[in-house]
Order: structure tokens, then sequence, then C-alpha cells
């Protein structure tokens, strides 16, 4: 698995070529920055060898699964997708629908730091968007998933979404309402052209049915019709609140984060961490110490991605995608 700094994709074909030259099989992803140990840093190359079970990209419906596995043993699944498709919720639905809770699923997606959606993924055929790559290998993983954000305002009702657009709350349209929960905050009115200044600010978070936890979703645009544009799904019928957070609440969970999966923790691991984007814009200089303060606590150098959208197993062994939010996996090391 190879993870490029978006400022080093101009040397993806050169490696490509090479890795092809020696019969090296490979896949990976595009990523705004990289995550190795403390810091956070726009060119290079984070590369990690694994022995597969099954390695595959899919795209929406698409997937071919015939391996059995066994309930007594331990695998998990990385999976690194396109952060700004559409389609996201189909791709994980499609992983999940074939191989259900019998993997642990982490991983994130992949993309630029400017959000504007383009190739994104890569093996040894080509570059893709719109895609998933999912490797499983026999392994376990200690998951932890914290994002920080509090509940200022709601809740509403989802009435109307598609895919990654919100139409409606309450059946009133939904730019209108959180433009007047934001006006309401920041004493500001919000316009297309400033949308995402303020909306990193404010995510959303959506608690589906029979459900508890909050889930996090990043609104990152308003389209021509104002309408909401989001990291991933809201499902009508949720109810939906209106995030805000601080510098402290945000730095407070990544300490949490590091402690339950060390206190789960029982032999040599691997850290892999995919920490959001524009959680890292929210934090601007602070998000160093986000960093600094998961790989004080290990023992081993932390590698990951700033992801777009962030993918992990619920309690209940469903495939979520988060966003806004730090994802830790300690990999048991074989």
């Amino acid at each position: 698995m190879i993870l490029i700094g978006e400022k080093s994709v101009k040397y993806l074909y050169i490696l490509s070529d090479y890795l092809n030259s020696k019969d090296v099989k490979f896949f990976g992803g595009i990523y705004p920055r990289l995550l190795v140990e403390n810091q956070c840093i726009s060119e290079g190359f984070i590369v990690q060898k694994y022995e597969p079970m099954y390695v595959s990209m899919i795209i929406p419906y698409m997937m071919r699964f015939k391996l059995e596995l066994c309930e007594n043993e331990d695998y998990t699944a990385i999976v690194l997708a396109d952060g700004l498709s559409s389609k996201i919720k189909h791709l994980t639905d499609t992983v999940y629908n074939k191989i259900g809770n019998k993997v642990t699923y982490i991983g994130g997606g992949a993309g630029y730091y400017d959000l504007q959606h383009r190739p994104c993924l890569f093996d040894n055929k080509g570059v893709y968007k719109d895609a998933l790559f999912i490797c499983i290998i026999k392994s376990s993983v200690k998951l932890a998933v914290e994002h920080g954000w509090n509940v200022l305002d709601g809740p509403f009702t989802v009435t109307e979404s598609q895919d990654n657009i919100l139409f409606k709350v309450d059946n009133y349209n939904a730019f209108d309402v959180y433009r007047d929960v934001i006006q309401e905050e920041e004493g500001v009115r919000l316009y297309k052209e400033d949308f995402f200044v303020y909306a990193k600010d404010y995510p959303f978070g959506f608690v589906e049915k029979n459900e508890d936890d909050i889930i996090v979703r990043d609104p990152i645009a308003l389209n021509e019709e104002r309408e909401i544009v989001c990291v991933a799904n809201i499902p009508e019928g949720s109810e939906l609140y209106v995030l805000h957070g601080n510098k402290e609440s945000l730095l407070n969970s990544s300490i949490e984060i590091v402690k339950y999966c060390l206190g789960n923790v029982s032999s040599e691991y691997v850290p892999l961490l995919f920490d959001c984007i524009s959680r890292a814009m929210f934090l601007e200089e602070s998000f160093e110490q986000e960093l600094v303060n998961i790989q004080n606590k290990l023992e081993y150098p932390v590698e990951g991605a700033l992801s777009i959208g962030e993918f992990a197993s619920k309690k209940n062994g469903g495939l979520i995608i988060h966003n806004k939010s730090t994802i830790l996996g300690l990999l048991e090391k074989n």
C-alpha cells in the first residue's frame, strides 16, 4: 500500500513504471497531507507492505468476493476510497453487503487539499476516481474514533436528501436553516462564496434511527440550487444537529483516542492514523499538538494521512463513514 502526498503526485507514473518492471503488486491513494509521527507533510510517500488475503478495486454494486473468512480469526480491512465521490455511500455499502461484520474496517478518503474532485486512487493498471480499494489482512486491530465536537443547535429532522446532498430539514430549505444558525452564532450572513470559511467550524451531526452515537458530517460547498454538498451522505429521517467545538475539545479527543487503544493492546503493533483534513484546517497551527498527543503515547511511529472522510467499524461491526474525526488503529504486528 502506498500513500502519496499531493505535491509528489508528479512522481506517480515513474514509481508505477518501476514497480511494474519489478512485478510488484500495489495500490494506494493520493492524499492532501501525509502524517508521519508528529509531522504533517505535503510531499513524500508512505509505503506499507502487507500480505493480503484479498485486495480489489471496487465500483458501486460491483464486487467479486468468494473468500471464506473463519469466524474465530481476526481480520482487518484497510479501505482507501475517493473521498469526494458522490457515490461514496454506495461504495461502502457494496463492500459491507459482501463482507459484513467479519472484518474490522479502517481507512480514509483520498483527494486533494483544494477539495476539487479528480482521480486520486491508483494501482498497477492506472489512476481512478469514484472507486474504492479494500485490502483484507489476517491481523487484529485496536480501533478508536473520536471527534470532540459538541451540539450547538438541534435536533432537526432530515426531510429530503440524496447521496451527499442535503435538500431540506424540517421541510425547510436546509441552507436557510443552517445559515440562520450560523448568523445567530457568528453575527454574519452566509453566502455561497464564503460558505466553507464558516462551514468548516460548524459541521453537521446526525443520529440514525435506533442509534445513539452522533456521526459528524462535513458541509463543504453550496451548489447552484442552494443545496448543501457534504462529504458523504446524511440519511433521510435522521436527527440532524449543528455542531461546534473549540481547539481544547478537539485536542482532548486526540488524547482519549490513544488511551482507549493502548488500554486494549497486548502485542507489538503498527499505528495507522487517518485524521480529517477540515479538522486540521480548524485547528490550524494547533494541529501539530494533536499529532504530538498521539505519537508521544505510542511506542511505535505513527503513519497515515489527512483524509476526506474516515472509515471505521461501528460497535455492531457495521461500516460507517465519519467526517471531522480522528481514527487510530493499532494493527497487530505478525
